[in-house]
């Protein structure tokens, strides 16, 4: 999807286009707790490759509804520039909204659009034929032209809502939240000293670039098993010696920024494995010997799931995640 900066407008809109685009804007309020409340909590808050949420592109739309009215002031007082937007939308990344409850955002949306739309419906043809420059496209915008173009940044936003419900709605919360770690360590991994990442912290201890070797021979075997547990009754799987696979794959002698992009590129497809599974297959409780594989052990004599195991895999994972971070924090620098 183009993104709103890289949108070009010609406005000429029409005055008697008003009462259309009066609905348009009254029913986007709606249409966003429509989409929030059609995906589960998890994936109203993840955001994908770093980006917006679909709850924090709710929480913009209503962010932006004060810009919308002080340029209704801009208008009223006779400015010839509207105020400008900031082009950063500090307000919308330090609002926090992945932490407000989404009626409470929806509500406070609703109010505070709902007035903009009561001074709208009291502006005769001539109020609404008004003009001034918009300050970054540096064209002239009636007031008229400035409700379509709050109408389309509504559309906007609502298409990106509905992208991510689409991509991630059916998804497993372990393979959302696998995604979400993997962007997010990425981010940090790749900035750590090459050279620190060879040091062992003590003998016998594996080093940072054997720990994401171990991360990636985890993510190896369970890709099997989750693929395998789609034909098979039970879950038991065959185990590995995690020492030997780190010592007989050399990852000590393998460059660090080969390792993170192996680790990063195959948990995004373990993520994707995850999600290609049935829920039914997912959820059937069935035998396995999780109480010798498992990070949380289960004991043999209980059923588990796929999904309890894929949701260990993730666990598993952000263990290890902290303990190279730990290791990052006590090495000296230089």
């Amino acid at each position: 999807m183009k993104r709103w900066f890289d949108r070009t407008f010609i406005f000429q809109v029409p005055v008697t286009e008003a009462p259309g685009l009066l609905d348009r804007l009254a029913r986007t309020p709606t249409r966003a707790e429509a989409i929030l409340a059609r995906v589960p909590a998890y994936v109203r808050v993840h955001r994908p490759d770093g980006r917006w949420s679909i709850q924090e592109h709710a929480g913009h739309l209503a962010d932006l509804d004060a810009l919308w009215d002080q340029r209704l002031d801009d208008f009223d007082g006779g400015a010839p520039v509207l105020q400008a937007a900031d082009p950063a939308n500090r307000r919308t990344h330090e609002a926090a909204h992945n932490e407000r409850v989404p009626g409470d955002l929806i509500a406070a949306f609703r109010t505070a659009r709902i007035a903009i739309l009561a001074r709208l419906a009291k502006m005769s043809p001539d109020d609404l034929a008004r003009a001034a420059r918009h300050p970054r496209l540096a064209q002239p915008m009636s007031v008229v032209d400035l409700s379509y173009f709050v109408a389309e940044h509504d559309d906007h936003h609502l298409a990106a809502m509905t992208e991510i419900a689409a991509r991630f709605g059916a998804w497993p919360e372990c393979a959302v939240k696998l995604l979400a770690d993997v962007h997010e360590a990425h981010s940090w991994l790749v900035t750590l000293d090459p050279h620190r990442t060879a040091a062992k912290p003590a003998p016998g201890k594996w080093s940072t670039r054997e720990i994401l070797g171990h991360l990636i021979d985890s993510a190896s075997n369970n890709h099997q098993r989750f693929v395998r547990a789609m034909w098979q009754e039970d879950l038991i799987f065959a185990g590995y010696d995690q020492d030997a696979w780190v010592e007989a794959q050399r990852y000590q002698e393998t460059a660090w920024p080969q390792l993170v992009s192996l680790w990063a590129d195959y948990n995004r497809h373990l993520a994707r494995v995850m999600a290609s599974v049935p829920a039914d297959v997912r959820h059937m409780p069935r035998r396995h010997n999780f109480d010798r594989l498992a990070y949380r052990p289960v004991a043999a004599d209980q059923p588990s799931t796929l999904e309890y195991f894929m949701d260990d895999y993730v666990l598993h994972l952000e263990h290890h995640l902290r303990q190279i971070r730990e290791l990052s924090r006590a090495q000296p620098s230089g």
